[in-house]
């Protein structure tokens, strides 16, 4: 009776334990869906607002400075633009004193660093498990 029922237990752990072994990786995996869930619904919330065409103009207006046939465009610099446009990484290079080619090879290396996190026209590459 003892041999018989440590046979049992034996004969029972190998697939109980491979049952739990795929429960966990069940819900590992379900976990991963809903994070690529919400990744995809931010991604399609970022289709929809580039499909508008009024959210295209303001940013063409707020990051291009374009204007509409007839109006007349004007930028102001001052001494806080001037600082603004100085402290941020790769919109512009900085007004100073150095050579014209300084400035260039700058701006070449700015171009190769990531733009702002939450720029709606750039897709973040993500880590996502494979």
């Amino acid at each position: 009776m003892i041999v018989t029922g440590m046979f049992v237990i034996v004969m029972l752990a190998v697939p109980i334990r491979s049952l739990i072994s795929e429960r966990r990786d069940i819900s590992k995996l379900r976990e991963n869906v809903s994070a690529q869930q919400v990744t995809i619904d931010d991604l399609n919330n970022r289709k929809a607002r580039l499909s508008d065409p009024a959210y295209l103009q303001a940013l063409a207006r707020q990051r291009l400075n374009y204007v509409f046939p007839g109006e007349v465009g004007f930028v102001v610099l001052d001494e806080q633009t001037n600082t603004a446009i100085s402290s941020v990484s790769g919109a512009l290079v900085p007004n100073d004193d150095s050579p014209w080619y300084t400035k260039l090879w700058t701006s070449t290396k700015l171009a190769d660093h990531p733009t702002v996190k939450n720029d709606p026209l750039v897709v973040q590459s993500q880590n996502l498990p494979q």
